[in-house]
């Protein structure tokens, strides 16, 4: 089966070499049948500058994704990605909710190049998980304080990143096509309904081992959510062949046929970045001033 992973960070360390990376990246995503990826810039670093060195080297593999900074950054980013190779846009860590009208210029200029805007949806991780670690051991604290520094005061909040704000801007912008990651990780319920009735939202479900377990304890799949809503991705840049054997054991418990696993490997992303062609209807011709309206008048 092929695969196409809609979530993949560029490998992360300013001090790595980028023709490394990417090569790393070419051979990982070979031996797991990975045929596109998408790899994913950031707000941080120099990370847009290395995902461009990378859909040059290789742009039938390597799907870019812009990561635009939404209170820095305008439409004149978005045309200058679109110029570079760029298919779309990575979108994280706003200072206002994702469907802030301030951001439709952006949203706008996205349609209009026909991208594909990846949003992270849900709670956003941070320098720790204190699930597993004890948020009193002082050499944890030391390691996230300059991550909570960072934050301190931006007005960055997960409230901003709730799924919800997709329905706001499917609605606005009906032809811009929408993912949020994670399948909106706590706030599951609210992805699917919007994913239901919105023809343009989709959600990966990168996020490893907690969105599976959520996966079946909760039953999204396909009681909540169907597979024509769902995209793979990995999060990852590592672990290409364990992520994929992972979610095959899932889509096995959950009796997925090879169809429905189709879709979510391979064909809707396919669709939304044009590797398989969809129909295009022209949009309705307005009747003319004072046409018959059938109602006998």
């Amino acid at each position: 089966m092929k695969i196409f992973d809609t979530h993949v960070h560029f490998p992360w360390g300013e001090d790595r070499d980028p023709d490394d990376a990417i090569a790393e990246l070419r051979e990982r995503a070979a031996a797991a049948g990975v045929v596109h990826l998408c790899l994913l810039g950031s707000r941080f670093g120099d990370y847009n500058e290395r995902v461009t060195r990378a859909i040059e080297r290789d742009p039938e593999l390597f799907v870019g994704l812009y990561g635009i900074d939404l209170d820095r950054e305008g439409p004149l980013q978005v045309h200058e990605a679109a110029a570079r190779g760029f298919r779309g846009l990575k979108i994280i860590l706003p200072f206002k909710r994702y469907d802030h009208p301030d951001y439709f210029p952006i949203y706008e200029a996205a349609e209009e190049h026909g991208f594909v805007c990846l949003f992270h949806t849900g709670v956003v991780g941070g320098g720790a998980d204190y699930r597993t670690q004890d948020p009193f051991d002082p050499e944890l604290i030391e390691r996230v304080r300059p991550w909570e520094q960072r934050s301190r005061g931006s007005g960055v909040s997960s409230a901003h990143m709730e799924p919800i704000t997709l329905d706001t801007i499917a609605f606005t912008f009906p032809e811009l096509k929408l993912i949020g990651a994670r399948l909106g990780i706590g706030y599951y319920d609210l992805a699917a309904h919007v994913a239901r009735w919105r023809r343009n939202v989709f959600f990966d479900i990168s996020g490893g081992e907690m969105v599976r377990r959520h996966v079946i304890e909760r039953h999204l799949i396909p009681s909540e959510i169907s597979h024509f809503k769902l995209l793979y991705g990995s999060d990852n840049n590592e672990r290409f062949e364990d992520e994929i054997r992972d979610w095959q054991s899932i889509f096995d418990l959950l009796r997925l046929g090879d169809k429905e696993r189709e879709r979510i490997f391979y064909g809707n992303a396919a669709r939304l970045f044009g590797m398989i062609p969809t129909p295009v209807f022209p949009a309705p011709t307005p009747e003319p001033a004072g046409a018959a309206t059938g109602d006998g008048e």
